[in-house]
């Protein structure tokens, strides 16, 4: 879920536009944004998960259903790939100068200052393999 909401706010990024009655609330008209895209595809699941139970039950059964389904699945991801990529190639980018570098340069500080203190909490909290496997593995 936490992927989702980030991926949302950075969807919404290009919804800037849209979002012109939001005034000065614009993280709340994110997050109101990022809660209603969450709500949708819950509802698309609770409606669908049923479905794909009925026919994977009672149409598709067996091993054969899974392939059937996984093939059409397949599919419809390939094309919408495919559009997707289109669509990229004919997106005119932004120039990388040096405020785009900064940005680029603070995120990546960002990420590294995370996955730095992720590590030292691992190692704080000893959430790694146990020091049986730690020791036959340094012997070896």
């Amino acid at each position: 879920m936490a992927f989702e909401l980030v991926h949302g706010f950075a969807f919404s990024q290009g919804l800037q536009q849209e979002l012109q009655f939001a005034g000065s609330h614009l993280l709340l008209a994110l997050f109101a944004f990022n809660i209603g895209i969450e709500i949708g595809q819950l509802i698309a699941l609770g409606f669908m998960l049923p479905l794909l139970w009925l026919v994977m039950r009672y149409m598709l059964k067996g091993p054969i259903g899974s392939i059937i389904l996984a093939a059409l699945f397949a599919h419809v991801g390939w094309h919408w790939m495919t559009d997707r990529w289109d669509a990229l190639t004919k997106t005119r980018w932004p120039s990388f100068d040096v405020a785009n570098l900064t940005s680029v340069l603070f995120w990546a500080a960002g990420l590294a200052l995370t996955a730095g203190a992720v590590l030292v909490a691992v190692g704080r909290l000893r959430l790694g393999a146990p020091r049986s496997l730690r020791g036959s593995r340094d012997a070896g």
